[in-house]
């Protein structure tokens, strides 16, 4: 498994209309090409947020510096410029950038282990895990109820190498 740190911008909006519901809603902006997706505005926060997908860079969880740097922000707008171009002037209210624990191949790991009886590894999926909690809970029940299941040996247990490259399908590989 390994860290790795992506970044998010909250912008506030001048107009905030057409970034709301109906008119904006939780995005994907050919992920698996661009790596941005992004959420509508929030009231609560009066922000729009954006996010990329993608290898991230590594971080420590504890040590690292998690500031954004500027060629994130000018990549950023660069992407609303071409898709939401009446964000692209607007206020950056807030940075961070939020951490994976991915696999090294970027695929869930959800196997019981092949040395130690009772115990079953559900993990590495940070940058999708949620959204695929509903298909994850059943993998791993049929996993630790030793059944099979279509995915059964995509997320098996498996030996990676630190030079394993990442295939996640959904996430931009930036080469």
């Amino acid at each position: 498994m390994k860290v790795t740190g992506h970044p998010v911008f909250w912008l506030k909006p001048q107009n905030s209309k057409y970034f709301s519901s109906p008119y904006l809603s939780v995005f994907a902006a050919d992920i698996s090409n661009s790596g941005w997706y992004g959420f509508p505005f929030l009231p609560k926060y009066g922000v729009v947020k954006i996010s990329r997908h993608s290898g991230g860079i590594p971080i420590h969880p504890e040590n690292s510096d998690r500031q954004i740097k500027a060629s994130e922000v000018e990549k950023m707008r660069s992407f609303l410029k071409m898709t939401l171009p009446e964000l692209v002037d607007a206020s950056l209210v807030y940075t961070r950038r939020c951490l994976y624990i991915d696999t090294l191949d970027g695929h869930f790991w959800i196997d019981n282990h092949p040395e130690i009886k009772g115990l079953s590894v559900s993990s590495g999926g940070s940058g999708h895990g949620f959204k695929m909690a509903p298909l994850l809970g059943e993998i791993a029940a049929d996993v630790v109820e030793e059944k099979s299941h279509q995915f059964s040996q995509r997320f098996r247990w498996r030996h990676l190498r630190p030079n394993t490259l990442l295939v996640e399908e959904a996430r931009c590989i930036e080469i």
